[in-house]
């Protein structure tokens, strides 16, 4: 049981640390090339009137709890306004939506700030554990998924078409 969880752990660790570079790259995509997810207007005025943590959170449960199939765009927008309180806000929309846990913490992780995600991904992973039980494999599953994705988050690049590199079959040989 404890190598199991040990080697669950190393499996978070370094999913974590791999999805923090592609949470980044989409988080600028995000940022340069998406239009804003289409709140309803009362959602979007709940989360930008919350005072402090305390209320964003209760305003993300809320909000999640009234419209989960938006519980993604709600995390994106609430997390996009205070970057600080995101392990608070993705635990408070996965408490209201727990079948959607996973993409929660995602969508967390990838809406802080360049360079934010390294630091603050294993908070909202532990977060978002806390406050839905049984929740680690489906997290550790998405984060895993997200960081060796041959696509990745940013959409960029595929496993068809021409490969990046043409190969190399007119290498000359040193020997001759």
């Amino acid at each position: 049981m404890g190598l199991s969880r040990a080697l669950r752990g190393l499996g978070v660790g370094v999913g974590l640390l791999l999805s923090a570079s592609i949470a980044e790259a989409a988080s600028v995509q995000v940022a340069q090339n998406a239009p804003p997810p289409a709140l309803p207007p009362a959602v979007v005025q709940s989360l930008s009137q919350a005072g402090d943590a305390a209320s964003l959170e209760a305003a993300v449960k809320a909000a999640v709890a009234a419209n989960p199939n938006l519980a993604v765009d709600i995390v994106t927008v609430a997390v996009g306004q205070r970057p600080t309180d995101a392990a608070g806000i993705a635990a408070a929309a996965a408490s209201a939506d727990p079948t959607d846990a996973a993409a929660i913490t995602v969508a967390a992780i990838a809406a802080l700030p360049p360079g934010q995600q390294e630091n603050d991904a294993p908070f909202i992973v532990a977060a978002v554990e806390q406050a839905v039980p049984g929740s680690t494999d489906q997290v550790t599953t998405a984060i895993t998924a997200l960081a060796f994705s041959p696509v990745g988050p940013v959409g960029t690049r595929g496993n068809e078409g021409a490969p990046l590199v043409a190969p190399h079959t007119d290498v000359q040989s040193s020997l001759h």
